[in-house]
């Protein structure tokens, strides 16, 4: 687990390096960042310091909750294991079967399992949506034919880099729910 904790911190940090010189190639020009897509520039108007200062603090609590998932983090003891793993789910955040749709809108119960979870998943996503980020800034700023020829075709880049994040944290989420559900089969 150790191994596996510095490895994908390394790459979490690498990817976010990647992401960082390819975004400064955009915000050095003589024009600035126009064009600039990362939700903190476009809608909330973050600089330079402002997008360092908030990758820091969130790299920092994904890197966290990546610790405590890997260091800390128990899976929690049923008396029994659900047959289905929406209810193993439910048991898990809320306590009871039948509430896996709570998910969706509430907080859970256990803010441990939530926390452990969020570090499984979001170091990984982070990896992925550091480095499509970079591939697209690279590809733009350099002006990569068989690049603008995927622009052409897909019109607007940014939905597949969303998508592709959206579904690999649901990706990373299953996996992340299915370990856990067969290590307390395997284990009770």
């Amino acid at each position: 687990m150790k191994i596996k904790f510095f490895l994908l911190t390394f790459f979490v940090l690498f990817a976010r390096g990647c992401d960082f010189y390819s975004t400064s190639l955009w915000f050095f020009q003589p024009n600035g960042p126009k064009g600039e897509t990362n939700p903190l520039t476009s809608i909330l108007g973050f600089g330079w310091t402002g997008l360092v200062i908030s990758n820091v603090i969130l790299v920092g609590l994904i890197i966290y909750a990546f610790y405590y998932y890997s260091f800390k983090y128990k899976p929690k003891r049923l008396s029994s294991v659900p047959a289905k793993l929406t209810d193993f789910v439910s048991e898990l955040y809320f306590n009871e079967k039948g509430k896996f749709y709570n998910i969706l809108f509430r907080m859970p119960n256990n803010k441990k399992v939530l926390l452990a979870h969020s570090g499984y998943v979001l170091i990984r996503v982070l990896i992925i949506g550091s480095f499509l980020a970079t591939i697209h800034n690279l590809c733009q700023f350099y002006d990569v034919h068989v690049y603008n020829t995927y622009r052409e075709i897909v019109k607007r880049p940014l939905f597949v880099i969303y998508a592709l994040i959206f579904f690999s944290t649901l990706y990373f989420m299953l996996k992340a729910w299915n370990k856990e559900y067969e290590f307390t089969k395997n284990n009770l």
